[in-house]
């Protein structure tokens, strides 16, 4: 009897455990009501823990919403969301971004806009710099257009010129990676200052290894790295130039780093402080400039390559720019300098519309988006419970989510969304194309979303125009 009472007490002792951890998060919760991707997902995270850790989780997480509805259950306390009314609901304000940005994003242990978690510190940061990024900016921006011609017509044309006429085979993803980064790090810091992955091979292998390295680090093995130091030395140089003199080379200056450094002068921030801050912002948009950039441009070469009636209808729209794209372009067939190039290159506006080549890759963007994992949000606690897509309830402190991936695969807003069309978004009807445009979700959105969307796509519609000319 006494063994029979010990034990009636011990299980006893155990019921509110029992309630917290099982019967509540399976059958009484608000979650419950979701449909699970897993029977454990209730009451533990291992399923998505080990679907992330073996890589499968985003595709596994398509299949689930095909099959399971616009909201499924990962944890027990992790949704998944695949609609436009939750893609307004999490990202149009009020869900702040999860602490794992923290984990991913942080250089020199300093946040950058993309994991800074205040919403006010986030806002003000971004006016800084914002400007700058913006469409209408950056289409009359003189020094993107001479640091656009500069890298075409002396590094980027010459090289897919020379492959042609040796007919050599050149590796897509490393040179556009290459375009990429020059791009980039010049707006960042001014031509004089940016990188030259284009012409110097051998570096730019070895800063892709020790990239690679990088995003294994922990945040104390970056800090006594290679690539943040790296990135350091262009902000010092950066701070330095004023002017760049150098024979017929045109200069640009430094855009984004002196639109940031103005905007932190006027804060009490030590310079110290201030130089960090740069650095760590200045690093952020470097790897999103180079990588995503590079992803795109390749997966587009790769679908191109297979369809050579694409290939020339977008060379017949290319052949109506004006100036003409002619490489090379004096009349001896030799180019003496960057400023010669200047006078040959199509106004971005002129590329802007350009309808064939928007469609390319508005499709290249859907089908291979650059970052196709969920983008994780937290949701808020308040006197209002959540709803999303009719669950009620939702509690605050949840991890709800959306990635492109699943969301450009719906195939009631992009038919045979597996298949790559650009003619859909010339060929759709009006209200069809205002359907896809819910669902095209290639850089984010809300107050939060890729700051340089409008960058990379003058980006990749230049390089990616000159490359198919070619």
């Amino acid at each position: 009897m006494a063994t029979l009472m010990k034990i009636a007490k011990g299980a006893f002792a155990r019921l509110p455990l029992l309630y917290k951890h099982l019967i509540a998060p399976a059958w009484i919760s608000p979650l419950s009501k979701i449909p699970n991707a897993h029977f454990t997902v209730p009451i533990a995270p291992i399923w998505i823990w080990w679907k992330r850790r073996a890589g499968r989780a985003t595709w596994t997480i398509s299949a689930l919403h095909q099959r399971l509805g616009p909201v499924v259950r990962l944890g027990p306390s992790e949704i998944s969301v695949n609609s436009s009314s939750g893609l307004r609901k999490i990202y149009g304000g009020g869900f702040d971004r999860h602490r794992s940005y923290l984990d991913l994003f942080l250089n020199y242990g300093t946040p950058s806009l993309i994991c800074i978690m205040d919403r006010e510190l986030h806002s003000t940061r971004k006016r800084m710099i914002s400007h700058v990024y913006a469409k209408s900016y950056l289409l009359n921006s003189q020094d993107l257009q001479t640091l656009s011609g500069t890298l075409l017509f002396t590094r980027f044309l010459p090289i897919l010129h020379s492959a042609s006429q040796n007919k050599k085979p050149l590796d897509v993803l490393s040179l556009a990676e290459a375009l990429g980064m020059d791009l980039t790090s010049g707006y960042l810091f001014g031509s004089v200052n940016g990188t030259n992955f284009l012409d110097n091979v051998d570096y730019r292998n070895h800063w892709l290894e020790q990239y690679s390295i990088f995003k294994k680090q922990s945040l104390k093995e970056r800090a006594s790295g290679e690539i943040e130091k790296w990135c350091f030395s262009m902000c010092e140089a950066a701070e330095a130039l004023e002017t760049e003199k150098s024979g017929n080379t045109p200069s640009t200056k430094p855009v984004v780093y002196r639109s940031l450094f103005n905007g932190l002068a006027k804060s009490t921030s030590s310079s110290k402080q201030r130089k960090v801050i740069i650095a760590s912002e200045m690093l952020d948009h470097l790897i999103a400039g180079h990588e995503a950039s590079a992803i795109t441009i390749t997966y587009l070469m790769h679908e191109l390559s297979r369809q050579p009636s694409l290939q020339r209808r977008l060379r017949e729209e290319l052949r109506s720019l004006s100036p003409a794209i002619i490489h090379p372009i004096n009349s001896q067939g030799v180019q003496n300098h960057a400023t010669d190039a200047l006078g040959h290159l199509p106004t971005p506006s002129s590329i802007d519309r350009l309808p064939f080549l928007n469609a390319i890759l508005q499709e290249t963007l859907r089908l291979y988006a650059p970052v196709s994992s969920g983008n994780p949000r937290v949701t808020p606690s308040s006197s209002v419970p959540t709803t999303i897509d009719g669950y009620c309830n939702i509690p605050g402190g949840v991890t709800v989510s959306s990635s492109a991936y699943c969301l450009h695969r719906n195939p009631e807003a992009f038919p045979e969304p597996e298949k790559w069309l650009p003619e859909r978004w010339l060929e759709a009807e009006k209200d069809d194309r205002v359907e896809m445009k819910r669902w095209f979700w290639p850089f984010g959105s809300g107050g939060m979303m890729c700051l340089g969307k409008n960058f990379a796509i003058q980006g990749e519609d230049s390089s990616n125009g000159f490359w198919v000319k070619l």
